[in-house]
């Protein structure tokens, strides 16, 4: 199949573990993805202007037109044209959990949208869009074993979110050893967050999620952070590892060595809830498929992808969490954590590839 993808590419990893996952799978599996790269244009304007003679110069040698931009990106007018011209047409939501609202505008105009989670699915169908769920996902071509000498830690690779320092606090109190690989912990700040929102981008955020219940409570989970600042704060002792960031080359290592790796749920600001929204991210495929061993909240929608106490560690209170990390943290159970670590590679490897979730996708799309 002959793909052509719009997509905001940049060198950032945001943008970058696209080409590592989805495209390479799609490319290994006889594929051929063109991107469309708006970005490369003096504007956005510019970038939509000249999109539909750019598929017109190309008449029927394109089978998918295919996306992941917000409306701002690709116009709904766009849209329109594009459907006139017969081409199969993809919407692919990374991130419609918490902001469903980026792509409502273009949404309809798709032949098929792809949500990666099901709690928004209501809006998109009150949107009359033709949906179809399927999550994230791991490439087995990149993300493989390499096992080495064990490290008898929890290990993090990313970003340490405000409510992510809450989880490592709890097991490093408790004498739980954690290892965390980001850069934002260092003085030269590489790796950080981001840039921080406007006053008017904040206004315009909070007005798009306080349209829905799930944005109501990330909303909610933001205020109670910026009202408690003292509660994501990282303690610094002796069970607690700093170490720069990892390349995508690397973290195979990381997670098949250690002994275990932690698994985040919950969804950035929402930890501080009594109920957090949480959300099933792409480490949740990447470590398995790295032969890693996962431990993270228990969730139903989780518990159905690995077998708990197998393929991963799941637990359902905080109190869990601390003995089942200090349980699989002892040395005498080395064999136990190799067998569950082969386990989770097994199960990644044949149920959760990008080519799996694209079989699925494009039987819906074409059949």
């Amino acid at each position: 199949m002959n793909i052509l993808y719009y997509f905001a590419e940049t060198s950032a990893y945001m943008q970058q573990w696209q080409r590592f996952h989805l495209l390479d799978e799609l490319e290994r599996a006889g594929h051929t993805v063109t991107v469309y790269n708006p970005l490369t244009f003096t504007s956005t304007d510019e970038a939509n202007e000249k999109l539909i003679p750019f598929l017109q110069k190309a008449g029927k040698s394109y089978d998918l037109f295919m996306n992941c931009v917000p409306s701002r990106l690709l116009y709904p007018e766009t849209m329109q044209k594009v459907k006139s011209l017969g081409i199969p047409s993809l919407l692919i939501c990374f991130d419609n959990l918490h902001a469903p609202f980026i792509h409502k505008e273009i949404a309809p105009y798709f032949d098929l949208v792809w949500l990666t989670s099901k709690e928004t699915q209501y809006l998109f169908d009150g949107w009359k869009c033709n949906s179809v769920f399927q999550p994230y996902a791991a490439n087995p071509h990149l993300f493989k074993p390499d096992f080495g000498e064990e490290i008898l830690s929890v290990g993090f690779i990313g970003t340490l979110y405000d409510d992510r320092v809450i989880r490592v606090n709890s097991l490093t109190e408790h004498q739980i050893p954690c290892t965390l690989y980001s850069d934002g912990f260092f003085a030269d700040g590489k790796g950080g967050a981001g840039k921080s929102l406007t006053y008017k981008d904040t206004l315009r955020l909070l007005a798009n999620l306080s349209t829905f219940a799930i944005g109501r409570r990330v909303a909610c989970g933001t205020v109670m952070n910026k009202l408690f600042p003292e509660k994501k704060q990282l303690h610094r002792n002796d069970f607690l590892e700093l170490k720069r960031s990892v390349p995508f080359e690397q973290m195979n290592a990381v997670y098949s060595n250690h002994a275990l790796s932690l698994g985040i749920s919950e969804l950035r600001n929402t930890f501080v809830l009594k109920n957090p929204v949480h959300k099933i991210h792409l480490r949740t495929f990447e470590i398995p498929m790295c032969g890693g061993l996962q431990i993270a909240p228990y969730r139903e929608e989780l518990a159905g992808y690995f077998e708990d106490d197998k393929e991963i560690v799941l637990c359902r209170s905080d109190e869990e969490f601390v003995s089942k990390a200090a349980f699989y943290l002892k040395p005498e159970n080395a064999a136990l954590r190799r067998t569950m670590k082969e386990n989770a590679r097994k199960r990644a490897e044949s149920d959760h590839t990008w080519n799996r979730r694209f079989e699925a996708v494009f039987g819906r799309l074409f059949n």
